[in-house]
């Protein structure tokens, strides 16, 4: 029994301690290939792109000015055979004295910026989205690996038992539990590898890229810690200056103040001012030509533009708002992502001496021990059962402090990952 306990121990033991850092691999995917490759196919960053050249197209023709009118008119009359016409060619021209178009083309030259804040909103979030995709797929990467080597130590651990069971060698309540393992850890195998397939499936929807074709490098290592970047009392201030979000909602309430004001302007008449040519014609062959010029003034008797400029400062006001609301939001979760990256990290630090090659080496004591007698089966398979949960747990921390990285890169808009 215990030469089948130590083949299955040695098995588990000689494996290498579980960790994401890169170790690139020919054709490996890393994660700024990952998040370089999303910005090139992702339909919502396109979308994006539409709206800031929508917006572009809209401030020029915020700027255009009205085009004038040509008109032309012919008259005749006539009394006992005698015929008089007169016609007038004119051009009229909306003259805008109100500054109107100048306040519609600044409110459009403000949206368009708006819309360029937005397009680097969606890019950060999109990078943050990618980011959790590609840990979320590294760790699950490492945890199948640890569940496959596991159950595949117990199922010849299980096999070598059954034989030596038949000739009497091992008890059978040893056998049993040997049993029982092998069937749990298969168990722990088969939903690690759907949980990788499911991870790799929601990796290369947002790159674009087979699920089965992917190969990952790894995540990167050797970060500097937090704190050597950025400081508490400076997450406020840097997320209110430099996060995508807040900024396009800074100048969105502008763009709303701006169409306020230009609204409030076009309750003013615009004159248009016209100038033509005249020519009339009498009986008898007589006639003048001449020039003719005039100014026309709208009287804002029924529409005096009211409902409009109400409109309009009602909807910079709500700008304002939603404005205010994404500061605090902004600064609540710089605060949180913050908090929540030297959490993981201080985890990380009080995790890493217990996993790798001293994991292994606690292994190789109780499988020793075992041996000599010193500890009995349910306590080694303790161990074992200690040992894979270590690792998977270190996996999942690493793959959650990048995570976290990404978020408080995404709240502050400092770059924090390679």
């Amino acid at each position: 029994m215990k030469t089948i306990l130590r083949l299955a121990l040695v098995a588990l033991s000689c494996a290498p301690g579980v960790h994401l850092a890169a170790q690139e691999a020919p054709g490996a995917v890393t994660l700024a290939q990952a998040r370089a490759r999303a910005r090139q196919v992702s339909p919502a960053l396109e979308a994006a792109r539409q709206i800031v050249a929508a917006a572009r197209g809209s401030e020029r023709q915020a700027g255009a000015f009205t085009n004038p009118t040509l008109s032309y008119g012919y008259e005749s009359a006539g009394q006992n055979g005698t015929l008089n016409s007169q016609s007038i060619a004119a051009l009229e021209q909306p003259i805008e004295l109100t500054g109107v178009r100048g306040a519609r083309r600044e409110a459009a030259g403000l949206a368009r910026e708006a819309t360029e804040a937005r397009l680097l909103a969606a890019q950060a979030e999109l990078d943050f989205q990618v980011t959790r995709a590609y840990a979320g797929a590294v760790a699950a990467e490492r945890r199948a690996a640890l569940a496959e080597r596991a159950a595949g130590a117990f199922q010849r651990a299980q096999r070598q038992s059954a034989e030596r069971l038949a000739a009497g060698d091992v008890s059978g309540y040893e056998a049993r539990r040997i049993a029982l393992e092998a069937a749990r850890y298969a168990g722990v195998r088969a939903e690690a590898v759907l949980e990788r397939g499911r991870a790799r499936l929601i990796l290369g929807e947002l790159v674009a890229v087979l699920a089965d074709s992917l190969v990952l490098a790894g995540l990167p290592g050797a970060l500097p810690a937090v704190e050597s970047v950025l400081s508490a009392d400076s997450l406020a201030e840097l997320a209110l200056r430099a996060r995508p979000e807040v900024v396009a909602a800074e100048l969105e309430a502008a763009a709303a103040q701006a169409a306020a004001r230009a609204a409030r302007r076009e309750r003013i008449p615009v004159p248009v001012a016209s100038v033509g040519f005249k020519r009339e014609r009498v009986a008898g062959g007589g006639g003048l030509d001449g020039l003719v010029a005039g100014v026309a003034l709208p009287l804002p008797l029924w529409d005096r533009r009211s409902g409009a400029s109400a409109a309009a400062v009602a909807d910079a006001r709500e700008r304002d708002a939603l404005l205010d609301a994404e500061r605090r939001r902004a600064v609540r979760e710089a605060a949180d992502s913050y908090g929540a990256l030297r959490a993981a990290e201080t985890q990380l630090a009080a995790l890493q001496p217990a996993v790798g090659a001293e994991a292994a080496a606690a292994l190789r004591a109780a499988e020793t021990a075992y041996a000599e007698g010193a500890i009995t089966l349910v306590e080694w398979l303790d161990a074992v059962r200690a040992y894979q949960e270590a690792e998977a747990s270190y996996a999942a921390l690493q793959a959650e402090a990048i995570v976290r990285r990404a978020a408080l890169e995404r709240a502050t808009g400092v770059a924090l990952l390679p």
